[in-house]
């Protein structure tokens, strides 16, 4: 497994994080899995970080990634065990990219995750992505998703079974 274990915690004035592992992308980024404590209810955060060009040692977080209420981590897994398990999408020759929704997991009536499976030119992916309710159709939030790359989805999978709660929330 390409993980790298941390226990290291960060506060800001809103937040508390506690991340939990980070899982290889690539040789420029990572999957940082971590807890989220915000207002006293805890999350669990899967967002791609980048290297910083001044200092490879610092990991800059980007817009890519998903904050899930740790009620749902249990069926965000299984949602992500079953993209796994599911066939393989080819990507036609004319396109960029193919995918085929796997399976939505409910958030609440107005929003759920949309996990598909996809490939496109370079690799295959599983894409995990919250969607909101307008006019009866979902439609995805921009900046809430993570494509997770297939040859880090097991990794990635078994970083989000050790996101146990290692507090409770006040």
């Amino acid at each position: 497994m390409e993980t790298t274990e941390q226990k290291n915690e960060v506060q800001n004035q809103d937040f508390k994080t506690e991340i939990v592992c980070d899982v290889k992308r690539n040789d420029n980024e990572v999957y940082r899995i971590a807890h989220k404590e915000y207002k006293g209810a805890n999350y669990v955060d899967l967002r791609i970080f980048f290297k910083s060009k001044e200092d490879e040692n610092r990991l800059i977080p980007t817009f890519k990634g998903i904050w899930i209420e740790e009620s749902m981590r249990q069926e965000l897994i299984r949602a992500l065990i079953d993209a796994r398990k599911a066939p393989a999408v080819e990507c036609p020759e004319d396109k960029e990219v193919e995918s085929q929704v796997v399976c939505e997991v409910p958030v609440s009536e107005e929003e759920i995750y949309r996990i598909s499976k996809g490939s496109g030119k370079k690799n295959a992916f599983v894409d995990v992505r919250r969607f909101f309710r307008r006019e009866g159709k979902f439609i995805p939030y921009k900046r809430k998703g993570v494509s997770i790359q297939e040859s880090a989805l097991d990794d990635v999978i078994t970083g989000l079974m050790k996101a146990e709660p290692s507090r409770q929330s006040s």
